[in-house]
């Protein structure tokens, strides 16, 4: 994998396959957050009914922040979450898919997109932008959130990324190229808290 795809360094090493990655309870309330509130804020100002979380998880931010305004909800993740989500949640539609090569297509595109901490995952992150694109109109607003990495694991970092779950990490500067190169529009781009005193998670509003 040539770094340079993705606007990394040149020299920037990746971990070839990520360690699998299960949710628990404690991390679904806890990582994120910020994003979540963040998602609500922008489906209230544009009135968004339809959601679309790739990478949902145990929806638990999704059922406190978007559930309450959006009628209608759709979450994407591995089987164990979605199980989760079928067995506990009241609404929303769970479906289950590879989301390093999602196969699932939908009759209509949705008014906001959320994929939270999700590409950093991903063998090929173009597979993901790929399938929000998919999904999306030229009026869904697109939230993304990943680590910034010279936030994370400073400046001179080269990777591999210290968690072993992630194939590779952007610094904000890098984040925007990439985005910018795979015509995503970015209006909003901002470091958040990831938890308390870790303020490390980049967060970008874009659309196609």
């Amino acid at each position: 994998m040539n770094p340079n795809n993705y606007f990394l360094k040149a020299d920037y090493r990746s971990h070839k396959i990520p360690r699998q990655y299960n949710d628990t309870e404690e991390d679904a309330l806890t990582y994120q957050l910020e994003v979540y509130q963040y998602a609500a804020k922008i489906a209230q100002q544009f009135e968004c009914q339809s959601v679309l979380d790739i990478g949902c998880g145990y929806a638990l931010k999704l059922a406190k922040y978007l559930q309450p305004q959006c009628p209608k909800i759709v979450g994407i993740d591995q089987d164990h979450a979605i199980n989760y989500c079928k067995s506990n949640h009241g609404f929303g539609d769970w479906i289950v898919d590879d989301l390093e090569s999602p196969a699932t297509t939908f009759e209509q595109s949705f008014d906001l997109i959320i994929s939270a901490d999700v590409i950093e995952h991903l063998i090929d992150p173009d597979s993901l932008l790929n399938f929000i694109r998919s999904s999306a109109s030229v009026n869904t607003k697109i939230i993304l959130s990943t680590p910034e990495r010279d936030l994370r694991r400073g400046a001179e970092s080269m990777g591999p990324p210290g968690n072993p779950a992630h194939i590779r990490e952007w610094n904000k500067p890098e984040f925007a190229a990439y985005l910018k190169n795979r015509n995503l529009q970015i209006y909003d781009h901002q470091i958040m808290n990831l938890k308390e005193g870790m303020a490390t998670c980049q967060t970008v509003l874009c659309s196609i």
